[in-house]
């Protein structure tokens, strides 16, 4: 089994640690950023068995999905599946997708075009919800990681203004939410049928409307101890999508949970970190398992 990692840069945490643990059970293992070194033509071929796309969402152009489809065709394994990669990548693509299962996910907008002061109060019509700050929105690009780039506007004409904005720069590639009241997120981490990892973020000061690792103190969950509530978000996924691996979101409030995102490119630093869990090993191992059987 050969394995190619593509990434922006093979030092980069998950990528690094990809490389490392594949070459340590002797496997023909190699590093590429496409975007820097690479090309397609009719019948383009992978010179390896397995490919990790390890590509973010934070991209607009979506030249890795091609070509991985290129090789896809010409008999090479891509992990995940393509179109699940171009759905999860998107927030918007995301927010319809898991709209349509059975899971409580945050009401959502996207404006295109403009947008007047009186519109905006017909458009933005989240109700009452003792989870959500009341007159707080947050804006989040349709591809961004880590939380960069995501705006708190707090009242609407504190939205309308920044709206404004985003429509004279003409760059309105964003989803509108309402900020909620959050006590904990939860990212829960799978390989195939089987959640290898969990743990829990608290956010490091009050005022934080962002719970990316970095911003939070987390803290290492058993599987075997998570709740019934938040296994059930782990079985929709399952049920719904083809991931081999992925990560998955979720917010609890005072009053309920709500799914917030599925990552089928997630770093796994602070898993392998907070869980003590060697991530990249049970992923290498458990793809080299299902090749051979």
């Amino acid at each position: 089994m050969k394995i190619l990692v593509i990434s922006k840069n093979s030092q980069l945490y998950s990528s690094q640690r990809i490389i490392a643990e594949a070459q340590e059970l002797g496997l023909d293992t190699k590093h590429l950023d496409i975007y820097e070194s690479s090309h397609w033509s009719e019948n383009e071929r992978s010179s390896s068995t397995v490919v990790f796309n390890r590509y973010s969402g934070i991209l607009y152009d979506d030249y890795d999905l091609q070509l991985c489809q290129s090789w896809k065709n010409n008999g090479a394994l891509i992990l995940n599946p393509i179109d699940e990669l171009q759905t999860f990548r998107d927030k918007l693509s995301t927010h319809i997708f898991l709209n349509n299962l059975e899971v409580s996910c945050i009401p959502t907008r996207a404006i295109r075009g403009n947008v007047t002061r009186e519109s905006l109060d017909n458009f933005i019509d989240f109700a009452s919800d003792p989870s959500i700050h009341e007159d707080e929105y947050i804006i989040k690009p349709t591809r961004s990681n880590k939380g960069l780039g995501m705006s708190l506007c707090r009242g609407i004409d504190s939205l309308y203004t920044q709206l404004e904005s985003y429509y004279h720069f003409k760059d309105q590639r964003f989803i509108i939410q309402p900020r909620m009241k959050g006590i904990r997120e939860y990212r829960i981490f799978f390989i195939d049928q089987t959640i290898i990892g969990a743990f829990e973020k608290h956010s490091k000061r009050q005022d934080e409307f962002r719970l990316n690792a970095e911003r939070s103190e987390c803290f290492a969950i058993n599987p075997e101890d998570l709740s019934d509530e938040l296994i059930s978000f782990f079985k929709v996924i399952r049920r719904n999508t083809n991931l081999f691996y992925g990560g998955i979101d979720i917010l609890e409030t005072e009053k309920q949970h709500y799914l917030l995102e599925v990552n089928p490119c997630p770093g796994f630093e602070a898993l392998e970190k907070v869980c003590n869990v060697n991530v990249a090993k049970e992923l290498i191992t458990r793809v080299h398992q299902n090749i051979v059987n």
